[in-house]
């Protein structure tokens, strides 16, 4: 039986993206202690599955698209740069989401109780918005705010949810989309 890295997540727009590789380039002095996820592979995590069999991709994606009805089209934006569990120790480099929070929370606990009731475990942490940048190699790092610089506040619309396949190679993971849910669409 074949396994297939999951997770659930909201991709981002191409100007999203490229002021978040802006605002990594501004930290590039951490290049050696920090592992940075790639541009193109920024996005915004729902939840994430981990290894599910191929069998179970359908009924993920049906469980997405039911959480998806009823939900409005998202308007977020970017801002501020963080860490986990602070710029001072951070083993985690992230630029919070602002905007249609409460819409997005209730969207994320859809998915989180629909996947529950699918047999993935429930979140045991709150969901805080945010786009990981990157991740500390080994100690957690220090990033100074002002070496980061301001993070523009992007502002952008997001109509779907994607339940992505995620395969790990050398040069960090590769991202396809295994289904999605329309958001904006109501049930009659």
């Amino acid at each position: 039986m074949t396994s297939i890295r999951t997770f659930v997540a909201l991709e981002l727009p191409g100007v999203v993206r490229q002021t978040l590789a802006d605002v990594q380039s501004n930290l590039n002095f951490l290049d050696r202690k920090v592992r940075w996820v790639r541009p193109e592979g920024v996005h915004l995590t729902l939840k994430f599955l981990g290894d599910v069999s191929e069998e179970q991709a359908p009924a993920i994606v049906s469980a997405v698209q039911e959480a998806a009805t009823n939900t409005q089209v998202l308007r977020l934006s970017t801002s501020g740069i963080g860490g986990f569990p602070n710029l001072d120790r951070a083993r985690v480099i992230w630029v919070g989401i602002q905007g249609d929070v409460g819409p997005l929370r209730d969207l994320q606990g859809r998915v989180d109780d629909l996947l529950e009731g699918a047999g993935f475990p429930a979140e045991k942490r709150r969901f805080f918005p945010h786009v990981t940048l990157g991740r500390a190699r080994r100690n957690s790092v220090r990033v100074p705010e002002d070496r980061a610089g301001p993070v523009p506040s992007v502002h952008f619309q997001v109509d779907r949810v994607t339940v992505m396949k995620s395969e790990l190679n050398p040069g960090g993971a590769v991202y396809s989309p295994l289904g999605y849910g329309l958001l904006g669409r109501s049930t009659p």
